[in-house]
Protein backbone atom coordinates (compact mmCIF):
# COMPACT_ATOMS: atom_id res chain seq x y z
CA UNK A 1 0.00 0.00 0.00
CA UNK A 2 1.28 3.46 -0.93
CA UNK A 3 2.61 5.56 1.97
CA UNK A 4 0.55 8.57 0.86
CA UNK A 5 -2.63 6.46 0.92
CA UNK A 6 -1.81 5.21 4.42
CA UNK A 7 -1.14 8.77 5.55
CA UNK A 8 -4.44 10.00 4.10
CA UNK A 9 -6.41 7.15 5.65
CA UNK A 10 -4.85 7.79 9.06
CA UNK A 11 -5.63 11.52 8.93
CA UNK A 12 -9.29 10.81 8.18
CA UNK A 13 -9.38 8.11 10.88
CA UNK A 14 -8.04 10.64 13.40
CA UNK A 15 -10.77 13.08 12.29
CA UNK A 16 -13.40 10.41 13.02
CA UNK A 17 -11.89 9.59 16.43
CA UNK A 18 -11.64 13.32 17.23
CA UNK A 19 -15.41 13.50 16.77
CA UNK A 20 -15.90 10.38 18.91
CA UNK A 21 -13.74 11.77 21.72
CA UNK A 22 -15.27 15.24 21.53
CA UNK A 23 -18.74 14.13 22.69
CA UNK A 24 -17.71 11.55 25.29
CA UNK A 25 -18.83 13.87 28.14
CA UNK A 26 -22.30 14.69 26.69
CA UNK A 27 -22.74 11.00 25.85
CA UNK A 28 -22.23 10.13 29.54
CA UNK A 29 -24.89 12.63 30.63
CA UNK A 30 -27.11 9.95 32.19
CA UNK A 31 -24.19 8.64 34.26
CA UNK A 32 -23.09 12.11 35.32
CA UNK A 33 -26.56 13.01 36.64
CA UNK A 34 -27.38 9.60 38.13
CA UNK A 35 -27.36 9.82 41.97
CA UNK A 36 -25.70 6.41 42.24
CA UNK A 37 -22.83 7.25 39.88
CA UNK A 38 -21.43 10.81 39.56
CA UNK A 39 -24.45 12.49 41.20
CA UNK A 40 -24.09 15.86 39.44
CA UNK A 41 -27.04 18.22 39.55
CA UNK A 42 -28.64 19.41 36.29
CA UNK A 43 -27.09 22.86 36.75
CA UNK A 44 -23.64 21.35 37.35
CA UNK A 45 -23.97 19.23 34.23
CA UNK A 46 -24.95 22.31 32.21
CA UNK A 47 -22.02 24.32 33.60
CA UNK A 48 -19.66 21.47 32.74
CA UNK A 49 -19.41 22.56 29.10
CA UNK A 50 -18.59 26.24 29.64
CA UNK A 51 -14.82 25.58 29.94
CA UNK A 52 -15.06 23.37 26.86
CA UNK A 53 -16.46 26.16 24.68
CA UNK A 54 -13.96 28.71 26.05
CA UNK A 55 -11.00 26.35 25.52
CA UNK A 56 -12.13 25.45 22.00
CA UNK A 57 -12.28 29.13 21.04
CA UNK A 58 -8.86 29.87 22.59
CA UNK A 59 -7.21 26.80 21.04
CA UNK A 60 -8.75 27.41 17.60
CA UNK A 61 -7.47 31.00 17.58
CA UNK A 62 -4.01 30.10 18.87
CA UNK A 63 -3.52 26.95 16.74
CA UNK A 64 -2.61 28.84 13.50
CA UNK A 65 0.28 30.60 15.26
CA UNK A 66 1.39 27.39 17.00
CA UNK A 67 1.31 25.44 13.72
CA UNK A 68 3.26 28.23 12.04
CA UNK A 69 5.87 28.03 14.80
CA UNK A 70 6.12 24.28 15.45
CA UNK A 71 4.57 22.62 12.39
CA UNK A 72 1.35 20.63 11.98
CA UNK A 73 2.61 17.31 13.37
CA UNK A 74 3.60 18.64 16.81
CA UNK A 75 0.38 20.62 17.26
CA UNK A 76 -1.89 17.80 16.05
CA UNK A 77 0.02 15.36 18.28
CA UNK A 78 -0.44 17.77 21.22
CA UNK A 79 -4.18 17.95 20.55
CA UNK A 80 -4.51 14.17 20.40
CA UNK A 81 -2.41 13.82 23.58
CA UNK A 82 -4.70 16.23 25.45
CA UNK A 83 -7.74 14.18 24.41
CA UNK A 84 -6.03 10.96 25.50
CA UNK A 85 -5.21 12.45 28.93
CA UNK A 86 -8.75 13.74 29.40
CA UNK A 87 -10.51 10.52 28.38
CA UNK A 88 -7.97 8.33 30.15
CA UNK A 89 -8.36 10.18 33.46
CA UNK A 90 -12.16 10.10 33.00
CA UNK A 91 -11.97 6.30 32.69
CA UNK A 92 -9.79 6.10 35.83
CA UNK A 93 -12.35 8.03 37.92
CA UNK A 94 -14.20 4.74 38.48
CA UNK A 95 -11.52 3.97 41.09
CA UNK A 96 -11.79 7.33 42.92
CA UNK A 97 -15.53 7.95 43.13
CA UNK A 98 -15.85 7.50 46.89
CA UNK A 99 -15.33 11.27 47.40
CA UNK A 100 -17.96 12.83 45.11
CA UNK A 101 -17.17 16.38 46.32
CA UNK A 102 -14.08 16.46 44.10
CA UNK A 103 -15.71 14.98 40.99
CA UNK A 104 -17.20 18.20 39.60
CA UNK A 105 -13.98 20.31 39.66
CA UNK A 106 -12.00 17.38 38.24
CA UNK A 107 -14.54 16.97 35.44
CA UNK A 108 -14.33 20.70 34.69
CA UNK A 109 -10.57 20.36 34.17
CA UNK A 110 -11.02 17.26 32.00
CA UNK A 111 -13.63 18.97 29.84
CA UNK A 112 -11.23 21.90 29.37
CA UNK A 113 -8.55 19.42 28.23
CA UNK A 114 -11.00 17.86 25.78
CA UNK A 115 -11.97 21.27 24.38
CA UNK A 116 -8.33 22.32 23.99
CA UNK A 117 -7.39 19.03 22.35
CA UNK A 118 -10.35 19.21 19.99
CA UNK A 119 -9.57 22.82 19.00
CA UNK A 120 -5.90 22.12 18.30
CA UNK A 121 -6.69 18.90 16.41
CA UNK A 122 -9.58 20.04 14.22
CA UNK A 123 -7.96 23.37 13.35
CA UNK A 124 -4.90 21.48 12.11
CA UNK A 125 -6.84 18.65 10.46
CA UNK A 126 -8.85 20.95 8.14
CA UNK A 127 -5.85 22.44 6.27
CA UNK A 128 -4.02 19.11 6.53
CA UNK A 129 -6.83 17.39 4.60
CA UNK A 130 -6.82 20.26 2.09
CA UNK A 131 -3.04 19.91 1.61
CA UNK A 132 -3.45 16.20 0.80
CA UNK A 133 -5.98 17.03 -1.92
CA UNK A 134 -4.69 20.29 -3.38
CA UNK A 135 -6.93 19.95 -6.45
CA UNK A 136 -10.09 19.51 -4.36
CA UNK A 137 -9.52 21.14 -0.94
CA UNK A 138 -13.21 21.86 -0.29
CA UNK A 139 -14.20 18.24 -1.02
CA UNK A 140 -11.48 17.01 1.34
CA UNK A 141 -12.67 19.28 4.16
CA UNK A 142 -16.33 18.34 3.57
CA UNK A 143 -15.53 14.63 3.82
CA UNK A 144 -13.33 15.23 6.87
CA UNK A 145 -16.15 17.14 8.58
CA UNK A 146 -18.55 14.34 7.63
CA UNK A 147 -16.28 11.89 9.45
CA UNK A 148 -16.05 14.20 12.48
CA UNK A 149 -19.86 14.39 12.53
CA UNK A 150 -20.11 10.62 12.14
CA UNK A 151 -17.78 10.29 15.10
CA UNK A 152 -19.93 12.53 17.28
CA UNK A 153 -22.86 10.14 16.79
CA UNK A 154 -20.75 7.12 17.80
CA UNK A 155 -20.26 7.97 21.51
CA UNK A 156 -23.99 8.28 22.31
CA UNK A 157 -24.56 5.04 20.37
CA UNK A 158 -21.87 3.32 22.46
CA UNK A 159 -23.53 4.48 25.68
CA UNK A 160 -26.86 3.24 24.37
CA UNK A 161 -25.35 -0.18 23.64
CA UNK A 162 -23.75 -0.31 27.09
CA UNK A 163 -27.21 0.21 28.59
CA UNK A 164 -26.58 0.19 32.35
CA UNK A 165 -25.23 3.57 33.54
CA UNK A 166 -23.06 1.70 36.06
CA UNK A 167 -21.06 0.38 33.10
CA UNK A 168 -20.27 3.91 31.86
CA UNK A 169 -16.51 3.30 32.09
CA UNK A 170 -16.56 1.05 29.01
CA UNK A 171 -17.26 4.07 26.77
CA UNK A 172 -14.17 6.17 27.65
CA UNK A 173 -12.14 2.96 27.98
CA UNK A 174 -12.83 1.87 24.39
CA UNK A 175 -12.39 5.40 23.05
CA UNK A 176 -9.05 6.03 24.74
CA UNK A 177 -7.65 2.72 23.45
CA UNK A 178 -8.68 3.57 19.88
CA UNK A 179 -7.20 7.07 20.10
CA UNK A 180 -3.95 5.77 21.65
CA UNK A 181 -3.42 3.27 18.80
CA UNK A 182 -4.11 5.94 16.17
CA UNK A 183 -1.76 8.30 18.03
CA UNK A 184 1.07 5.75 17.93
CA UNK A 185 0.50 5.22 14.20
CA UNK A 186 0.41 8.98 13.65
CA UNK A 187 3.81 9.41 15.32
CA UNK A 188 5.28 7.03 12.74
CA UNK A 189 4.32 9.11 9.69
CA UNK A 190 6.06 12.22 8.43
CA UNK A 191 4.33 15.57 8.09
CA UNK A 192 6.96 18.10 7.02
CA UNK A 193 6.30 21.74 7.79
CA UNK A 194 5.12 22.76 4.34
CA UNK A 195 4.59 26.27 3.08
CA UNK A 196 0.88 25.39 3.16
CA UNK A 197 0.89 25.86 6.94
CA UNK A 198 3.05 28.97 7.18
CA UNK A 199 1.75 32.44 7.97
CA UNK A 200 3.15 35.59 6.34
CA UNK A 201 5.92 37.35 8.27
CA UNK A 202 3.72 40.45 8.43
CA UNK A 203 0.28 39.18 9.37
CA UNK A 204 -2.69 41.17 8.11
CA UNK A 205 -6.21 39.77 8.42
CA UNK A 206 -8.18 40.87 5.33
CA UNK A 207 -11.59 42.48 5.82
CA UNK A 208 -13.04 39.74 3.64
CA UNK A 209 -11.90 37.10 6.13
CA UNK A 210 -13.81 38.95 8.86
CA UNK A 211 -16.91 38.64 6.64
CA UNK A 212 -16.33 34.87 6.48
CA UNK A 213 -16.06 34.96 10.28
CA UNK A 214 -19.40 36.79 10.55
CA UNK A 215 -21.14 34.29 8.25
CA UNK A 216 -20.07 31.38 10.45
CA UNK A 217 -21.11 33.17 13.65
CA UNK A 218 -24.60 33.49 12.11
CA UNK A 219 -24.44 29.85 11.06
CA UNK A 220 -23.46 28.96 14.64
CA UNK A 221 -26.64 30.66 15.88
CA UNK A 222 -28.75 28.30 13.75
CA UNK A 223 -26.72 25.15 14.45
CA UNK A 224 -26.60 25.93 18.17
CA UNK A 225 -30.35 26.52 18.31
CA UNK A 226 -31.19 23.15 16.80
CA UNK A 227 -28.29 21.32 18.44
CA UNK A 228 -28.96 22.56 21.99
CA UNK A 229 -32.68 23.31 21.97
CA UNK A 230 -33.94 21.21 19.05
CA UNK A 231 -35.92 18.80 21.20
CA UNK A 232 -37.48 21.68 23.18
CA UNK A 233 -38.50 23.48 19.97
CA UNK A 234 -40.00 20.30 18.53
CA UNK A 235 -41.95 19.64 21.73
CA UNK A 236 -43.23 23.19 21.36
CA UNK A 237 -44.51 22.16 17.93
CA UNK A 238 -46.50 19.34 19.56
CA UNK A 239 -44.12 16.38 19.30
CA UNK A 240 -43.62 13.83 22.08
CA UNK A 241 -40.28 13.32 23.82
CA UNK A 242 -39.35 10.33 21.66
CA UNK A 243 -40.46 12.09 18.46
CA UNK A 244 -38.46 15.20 19.40
CA UNK A 245 -35.32 13.09 20.01
CA UNK A 246 -35.83 11.38 16.66
CA UNK A 247 -36.22 14.80 15.01
CA UNK A 248 -32.87 15.95 16.40
CA UNK A 249 -31.22 12.75 15.18
CA UNK A 250 -32.69 13.32 11.71
CA UNK A 251 -31.36 16.89 11.75
CA UNK A 252 -27.77 15.72 12.40
CA UNK A 253 -28.27 12.87 9.94
CA UNK A 254 -29.25 15.35 7.23
CA UNK A 255 -26.09 17.38 7.89
CA UNK A 256 -23.92 14.25 7.63
CA UNK A 257 -25.56 13.01 4.39
CA UNK A 258 -25.17 16.43 2.73
CA UNK A 259 -21.49 16.69 3.64
CA UNK A 260 -20.76 13.25 2.24
CA UNK A 261 -22.65 13.84 -1.02
CA UNK A 262 -21.27 17.35 -1.45
CA UNK A 263 -17.72 16.16 -0.83
CA UNK A 264 -18.09 13.37 -3.41
CA UNK A 265 -19.86 15.27 -6.19
CA UNK A 266 -18.01 18.59 -5.82
CA UNK A 267 -14.93 16.84 -7.22
CA UNK A 268 -16.53 16.54 -10.68
CA UNK A 269 -19.33 19.12 -10.74
CA UNK A 270 -19.57 22.87 -10.10
CA UNK A 271 -21.69 23.06 -6.95
CA UNK A 272 -20.92 26.67 -6.11
CA UNK A 273 -24.49 27.85 -6.82
CA UNK A 274 -25.92 24.97 -4.77
CA UNK A 275 -23.68 26.03 -1.89
CA UNK A 276 -24.64 29.71 -2.21
CA UNK A 277 -28.37 28.91 -2.22
CA UNK A 278 -28.17 26.41 0.66
CA UNK A 279 -29.17 29.06 3.26
CA UNK A 280 -32.36 29.70 1.25
CA UNK A 281 -33.10 25.99 1.53
CA UNK A 282 -32.53 26.21 5.30
CA UNK A 283 -34.86 29.21 5.61
CA UNK A 284 -37.55 27.57 3.48
CA UNK A 285 -37.38 24.38 5.57
CA UNK A 286 -37.73 26.37 8.81
CA UNK A 287 -40.79 28.12 7.33
CA UNK A 288 -42.27 24.65 6.75
CA UNK A 289 -41.62 23.88 10.43
CA UNK A 290 -43.77 26.89 11.26
CA UNK A 291 -46.53 25.80 8.88
CA UNK A 292 -46.83 22.04 9.39
CA UNK A 293 -48.03 20.45 12.62
CA UNK A 294 -48.08 16.69 11.93
CA UNK A 295 -45.24 14.65 13.44
CA UNK A 296 -44.41 12.93 10.13
CA UNK A 297 -44.13 16.23 8.27
CA UNK A 298 -42.08 17.92 11.00
CA UNK A 299 -39.64 14.99 11.26
CA UNK A 300 -39.16 15.02 7.47
CA UNK A 301 -38.56 18.78 7.51
CA UNK A 302 -35.95 18.39 10.28
CA UNK A 303 -33.94 16.10 8.00
CA UNK A 304 -34.32 18.59 5.13
CA UNK A 305 -33.20 21.47 7.37
CA UNK A 306 -30.06 19.58 8.40
CA UNK A 307 -29.43 18.54 4.80
CA UNK A 308 -29.37 22.13 3.51
CA UNK A 309 -27.16 23.19 6.45
CA UNK A 310 -24.62 20.42 5.87
CA UNK A 311 -22.30 22.10 3.38
CA UNK A 312 -22.39 25.67 4.72
CA UNK A 313 -19.81 25.37 7.50
CA UNK A 314 -17.17 23.05 5.97
CA UNK A 315 -17.82 24.55 2.54
CA UNK A 316 -17.02 28.01 3.88
CA UNK A 317 -13.77 26.73 5.41
CA UNK A 318 -12.86 25.12 2.08
CA UNK A 319 -13.71 28.30 0.17
CA UNK A 320 -11.71 30.41 2.62
CA UNK A 321 -8.75 28.03 2.24
CA UNK A 322 -8.77 28.64 -1.53
CA UNK A 323 -9.48 32.36 -1.13
CA UNK A 324 -6.60 32.96 1.29
CA UNK A 325 -3.89 30.40 0.35
CA UNK A 326 -1.31 32.06 2.62
CA UNK A 327 -3.66 31.94 5.62
CA UNK A 328 -5.02 28.38 5.42
CA UNK A 329 -4.52 27.48 9.08
CA UNK A 330 -5.72 30.94 10.11
CA UNK A 331 -8.92 30.40 8.10
CA UNK A 332 -9.51 27.04 9.79
CA UNK A 333 -8.87 28.40 13.29
CA UNK A 334 -10.89 31.58 12.83
CA UNK A 335 -13.92 29.83 11.37
CA UNK A 336 -13.87 26.98 13.92
CA UNK A 337 -13.77 29.63 16.66
CA UNK A 338 -16.56 31.59 14.94
CA UNK A 339 -18.80 28.53 15.04
CA UNK A 340 -18.16 28.11 18.76
CA UNK A 341 -18.81 31.82 19.37
CA UNK A 342 -22.17 31.55 17.60
CA UNK A 343 -23.25 28.35 19.34
CA UNK A 344 -21.99 29.60 22.71
CA UNK A 345 -23.90 32.88 22.48
CA UNK A 346 -27.15 31.32 21.34
CA UNK A 347 -26.97 28.56 23.96
CA UNK A 348 -26.76 31.15 26.74
CA UNK A 349 -29.38 33.51 25.27
CA UNK A 350 -32.05 31.06 24.12
CA UNK A 351 -32.72 29.75 27.62
CA UNK A 352 -34.83 32.85 28.22
CA UNK A 353 -36.96 32.35 25.07
CA UNK A 354 -37.57 28.59 24.87
CA UNK A 355 -41.33 29.04 25.34
CA UNK A 356 -41.53 31.31 22.27
CA UNK A 357 -41.07 28.63 19.62
CA UNK A 358 -42.55 30.59 16.71
CA UNK A 359 -40.45 33.69 17.48
CA UNK A 360 -37.24 31.61 17.57
CA UNK A 361 -38.00 29.89 14.26
CA UNK A 362 -38.90 33.21 12.61
CA UNK A 363 -35.58 34.67 13.80
CA UNK A 364 -33.75 31.69 12.29
CA UNK A 365 -35.40 32.35 8.91
CA UNK A 366 -34.04 35.91 9.02
CA UNK A 367 -30.57 34.63 9.94
CA UNK A 368 -30.62 32.15 7.03
CA UNK A 369 -31.52 34.98 4.63
CA UNK A 370 -28.68 37.13 6.00
CA UNK A 371 -26.19 34.29 5.51
CA UNK A 372 -27.29 33.96 1.88
CA UNK A 373 -26.90 37.71 1.31
CA UNK A 374 -23.39 37.72 2.81
CA UNK A 375 -22.33 34.69 0.77
CA UNK A 376 -23.38 36.38 -2.47
CA UNK A 377 -21.52 39.54 -1.41
CA UNK A 378 -18.42 37.45 -0.76
CA UNK A 379 -18.84 35.80 -4.17
CA UNK A 380 -17.91 39.01 -6.02
CA UNK A 381 -14.31 38.88 -7.32
CA UNK A 382 -13.73 35.63 -5.44
CA UNK A 383 -12.24 32.18 -6.19
CA UNK A 384 -15.45 30.29 -5.37
CA UNK A 385 -15.35 28.40 -8.70
CA UNK A 386 -11.96 27.00 -7.72
CA UNK A 387 -13.31 25.95 -4.31
CA UNK A 388 -16.35 24.09 -5.66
Amino acid sequence: MKPELVKTGLIFLIAFLTGVNFVVFPALGTAFTDPSVFALSSSQFGSLFLPQVVCIIISCLSAPFLVNRFGPKIILASGIALMIISTGVLWSLQFFMHDKSLLFPVLMVLVAFTGSGFGLSITTLNPLAASLFKDNPSSAILILQFLVGLGTSASPLMMSLVGDVNHWMYVPGIIVLAVVFSFIAFLCISLPKEQFFELPSKLHIPAKLWMFFGVIVLYGFIEGTFGSFGTILLKGRGLSNSEASLGLSLFWGGIAVNRLLFGVFARKHDLSLVYLLSPIGVGAAIVLLLIFSGAGWILSVMFITGFFMGSIFPGTIGWGTVEFPTLTVMVSGFLMAANQVGTGIVTNVLGHFTSRTSFILEALVVLAALICVFLFLLKNHSKIKEAF
